[in-house]
């Protein structure tokens, strides 16, 4: 047996211990750290000796690994709802905007502008002759028509922000794919020989909980390679990547002609399944027109708008067009689009098939010379009409549309014109407050999960405490071995058989 045994066993426990200290260090260094789990020094005894006859005789300890305290099924349920999370605050975020952009209820809302028109034609019909009267319905008449298009033009203004969002998530999913490809290959190289690059993997994770939030993504690994797929397609295979196409190939905006929509395709040309995260919300928000399954975005309240200016055009111009106005004219239009006058189309349905919300204007006629307001139900100048310039039938039948049942008779919603506001409005209702449960949801959800990958990975200061003193302790009862080692040598060596001389 070796003389030694004795000093190398002490020597095993100072390492290990300091080791351990060394970790512990590390641990309180980092415990502010985004992504950091804690790592533990993990000690095993060494190989003890046999003695022949007597037994095994210890011969100290040893650390065998630094081992990073992480639970993959933690991971994996962060990263699957995570996605949920980043889908619907999106969601929440831009209904917020476009409940900014309706701004119901309120004196600027689009309810009282239609009530205020109304109003205006209900004071022409006490005196149709009055040019204040109507100088008033010019002016209700022209605020109507001016919040229908700056409703609108907001709501393009959004989609446009929606659409460079898809651009930035896209780049966004390509550069975390490329710092997870260069981790990778890093963390290959390191652990060819057994050991563990925590840190590094510490990194990787932390990207991929980046990553999930912006799309639904899966990971695995297997004898070391990593694997990153969305919709089961890899993004990051090992050291390959797969990008998704940036600048992406757009397509038409049949809303806006004037901006490009991007879409979100692998380079080989094949659509992404976005499942949930940042990007789909995007997606959903920018071209959801609310049919079949389809979520209720930007473009359903675009076409809401523009069916109700379509309508708008098409009642008013019918009863408006019968009448008469103070210089003798009818068959004048009250809508047009851009302002244009009357003469400027052949019939109602050329000017229906040009009208949308960003350009329904009070006709050109009517903004010249409000003497082609239609009150009257016939020539005031006529034999016929014996009440002259006091006739206001036509003006009381503009009122009736007010609450004529089959106002909006072809579209989805039907009824007055109040009646399609207030279906849109609850439309907008309910999806807002399903976002916002939703979002709570997750929240809720998401923070469950923090709390049990914390109580996991993180790092307890009071806990890294309690260790640094038990090390210190170990570590000192070990110097103190080594110490008396070296004194039971000094005797034996230096001392013994001078007893006597």
């Amino acid at each position: 047996m070796s003389g030694w045994l004795g000093l190398n066993t002490a020597i095993s426990g100072l390492f290990a211990s300091q080791k351990s200290l060394y970790t512990t260090n590390h641990n309180i260094s980092n415990a502010n750290t985004e992504g950091y789990s804690r790592q533990k020094a993990v000690q095993h005894a060494a190989d003890p000796l046999t003695l022949p006859g007597i037994g095994m005789l210890g011969t100290g300890t040893e650390i065998t690994e630094i081992k990073r305290i992480r639970d993959s099924y933690i991971d994996y349920k962060y990263w699957s709802e995570n996605s949920s999370l980043g889908e619907w605050q999106v969601k929440r975020d831009t209904l917020v905007n476009i409940e900014n952009i309706f701004n119901e209820p309120s004196d600027s809302s689009f309810r009282q502008y239609l009530d205020e028109f109304f109003n205006s034609l209900e004071t022409l019909s006490t005196d149709p002759s009055s040019y204040a009267h109507r100088s008033l319905v010019k002016e209700k008449a022209v605020a109507l028509t001016n919040h229908l298009n700056e409703t609108v033009n907001r709501l393009y203004s959004l989609q446009k922000e929606l659409n460079f969002g898809v651009k930035t998530k896209i780049k966004q999913v390509n550069d975390i794919a490329g710092q997870i490809r260069n981790l990778n290959d890093q963390i290959y190289r390191l652990e060819i020989d057994g050991t563990k690059a925590n840190d590094l993997r510490d990194r990787r994770a932390l990207l991929v909980d980046k990553l999930s939030k912006i799309v639904n993504v899966q990971v695995s690994e297997n004898s070391g390679k990593y694997r990153v797929s969305i919709g089961g397609i890899a993004l990051v295979d090992h050291v390959n990547i797969s990008k998704i196409k940036y600048p992406p190939p757009t397509t038409d905006n049949k809303f806006n002609p004037k901006e490009k929509l991007y879409k979100v395709e692998w380079e080989t040309g094949e659509t992404v399944d976005l499942k949930g995260g940042e990007l789909k919300a995007l997606l959903d928000l920018r071209d959801g027109e609310g049919e079949g399954n389809i979520y209720r975005g930007v473009p359903f309240y675009i076409k809401r708008l523009d069916e109700f200016a379509q309508k708008l055009a098409e009642k008013m111009n019918e009863v408006h067009s019968d009448g008469w106005g103070l210089n003798n004219t009818t068959g004048t239009f009250l809508f047009t689009a851009h302002g244009k006058k009357t003469s400027d189309y052949t019939d109602l349905s050329e000017l229906l098939d040009e009208i949308r919300a960003e350009n329904i204007s009070l006709s050109g006629d009517i903004k010249s010379n409000s003497d082609y307001i239609a009150a009257s139900s016939a020539n005031i100048a006529a034999a016929s009409n014996p009440d002259g310039v006091k006739n206001n039938e036509n003006a009381l039948e503009l009122i009736e549309l007010r609450e004529d049942k089959n106002f909006f008779d072809t579209t989805t919603p039907q009824g007055t014109p109040d009646d399609f506001i207030k279906a849109v409005l609850s439309n907008f209702a309910v999806d807002s407050q399903h976002a916002n449960r939703m979002e709570e949801n997750q929240d809720a959800i998401m923070a469950n999960i923090k709390q049990k990958r914390e109580s996991k990975s993180g790092v307890s200061i009071d806990e890294e405490m309690s260790n640094m003193v038990k090390f210190q302790h170990s570590y000192n009862a070990a110097a103190k071995m080594i110490t008396t080692i070296d004194e039971i040598y000094e005797v034996t060596i230096n001392r013994l058989g001078l007893v006597g001389r």
